[in-house]
């Protein structure tokens, strides 16, 4: 299939109580284990991309990153007969315009270094453009911190506002929302949990589809009750990053291997697996 807007299968998941899984991406390998994935379990699948991939895929240019994923994205979603989406994650306004002439189907603008009502007249306008060409635009009202390997975060932690995000979603016209619930970018464990009264209130202020980030650190049985009450599309990383590096590990153990082909391959094998595994998790197998 050409790549897809997954708008609608973010409403369906919505109106349903299961979640789009939304799997992050670095190399031509990991991408292609989200789709053979996605395949294996009929499911819909949205790729994601981050600014750090950007820079990795264009040795240190975000612009080139994005050119270069958007061809390895189209492929993928062509090898493949279930929807797929192609997403960019916390990108600005640059670079939310340039995936979108580049074919990503979905973006999510991070404004959060603007001020609220900087935020809102820049989310709208960007949102206006992405409608205008069938594009999936994600913004986030809170601040979801990220978490360095000693466990310290970059950021103090800013929870989500019901009355924010019911102003946000009504000033913007923005397609879902991403919320600020507790999670932590880069968590390792699953010993985060999640705000979930907090949750209830905003999912009763707003009607678009709400959006997890930092699901990696979250316990399962909370991202569980979270989709119940109301996450549609679930953020998944550093899951699948120890497996792909636990899988490349593997095949590295004997001293004399040299072929790339040897370790990537097993690799991608096993992050494959686990994008199965969280797909099921979700609830969006034989949802496609």
């Amino acid at each position: 299939m050409s790549l897809v807007n997954l708008q609608p299968w973010l409403l369906r998941a919505q109106r349903e109580g299961w979640a789009v899984g939304a799997f992050n991406a670095n190399t031509l390998e990991q991408v292609q284990a989200i789709v053979l994935a996605a395949q294996a379990e009929t499911a819909p699948v949205l790729v994601q991309i981050s600014h750090r991939a950007l820079l990795h895929v264009g040795s240190g240019n975000a612009l080139l990153g994005l050119r270069y994923m958007a061809e390895i994205g189209r492929v993928a979603a062509q090898s493949v007969t279930v929807p797929v989406g192609l997403h960019l994650d916390h990108a600005n306004a640059e670079e939310v315009l340039a995936a979108m002439a580049l074919g990503f189907t979905s973006v999510m603008f991070d404004g959060g270094a603007l001020s609220f009502d900087d935020n809102v007249a820049e989310t709208a306008r960007l949102c206006a453009i992405a409608h205008s060409l069938n594009v999936c635009l994600e913004a986030e009202v809170g601040a979801v911190p990220r978490a360095d390997a000693a466990g310290h975060l970059d950021e103090a932690v800013e929870l989500t506002r019901a009355e924010d995000a019911a102003a946000f979603v009504a000033y913007t016209q923005v397609d879902t929302l991403a919320i600020a619930l507790g999670s932590v970018h880069a968590v390792r464990a699953k010993t985060v949990t999640l705000d979930l009264e907090r949750l209830r209130q905003i999912r009763a202020a707003v009607a678009v589809p709400l959006v997890l980030h930092g699901s990696s650190g979250v316990t399962d049985d909370h991202i569980k009750q979270g989709i119940a009450l109301g996450l549609c599309k679930v953020n998944i990383a550093t899951q699948l990053s120890q497996a792909f590096t636990a899988g490349a590990r593997g095949a590295l153990a004997g001293p004399e291997e040299i072929d790339p082909r040897r370790y990537l391959g097993p690799a991608r094998a096993a992050m494959s697996e686990r994008v199965r595994e969280r797909i099921g998790f979700v609830g969006a197998a034989g949802k496609a």
